[in-house]
């Protein structure tokens, strides 16, 4: 009876998942997302190394889930009527992101193994098709021109943070979204 006393419970399901993000997102703030381990993740959440593999089978895979478990929450994609409004809150939240450990780790990855730069590249694919839809709906409602490219515009807001990330030791200017977006929409504005 005192052994199973002594004995943590075993998380399954949706309380694992949970577990192991918040341990892997936690690492990727400590140490950086190419000197995360699955070893110390699970220690981190309380599981066994087998548990993760089971479920992730790789870490690329599980880094790819965190990372968008994270982007989801920490920047969804806003529908406030408004396609200004919405690149607008979009790239302050880009920004703010970017300005954050693991946010600054995502964007300056340099792992060079094919799998992890597969999932880096998934990733970033989900998140652009997925902030596309501003511009789709910016043209459904007239305020943007037909012709507009919405992967283009995307590319060219989320382009500008991973400049400044990468090429520019992070300094961000804090007038960024606004001024970037203005510039943007006298552009795309329908003639």
């Amino acid at each position: 009876m005192a052994e199973a006393a002594n004995r943590t419970p075993q998380l399954r399901g949706a309380r694992l998942r949970r577990a192991v993000l918040d341990a892997t997102l936690a690492r990727i703030e400590a140490v950086g997302i190419d000197d995360v381990r699955i070893a110390d993740i699970a220690a981190a959440a309380g599981v066994h190394e087998t548990s993760i593999y089971r479920r992730w089978k790789t870490l690329p895979r599980l880094l790819l889930d965190a990372l968008l478990a994270r982007m989801e929450s920490q920047i969804p994609i806003p529908d406030t009527g408004s396609v200004r409004t919405d690149m607008l809150e979009f790239m302050t939240v880009l920004v703010g992101f970017a300005r954050t450990p693991s946010g600054a780790a995502l964007i300056r990855s340099t792992d060079t193994d094919a799998e992890a730069e597969a999932v880096r590249r998934e990733f970033w694919a989900v998140r652009l098709a997925a902030s596309q839809e501003i511009v789709r709906r910016g043209i459904e409602r007239g305020e943007i021109a037909e012709a507009v490219d919405p992967r283009l515009t995307m590319l060219t807001l989320g382009g500008l943070v991973h400049i400044y990330t990468n090429q520019l030791d992070g300094n961000i200017p804090d007038d960024l979204a606004e001024t970037s977006v203005d510039m943007l929409m006298a552009g795309l504005a329908p003639r």
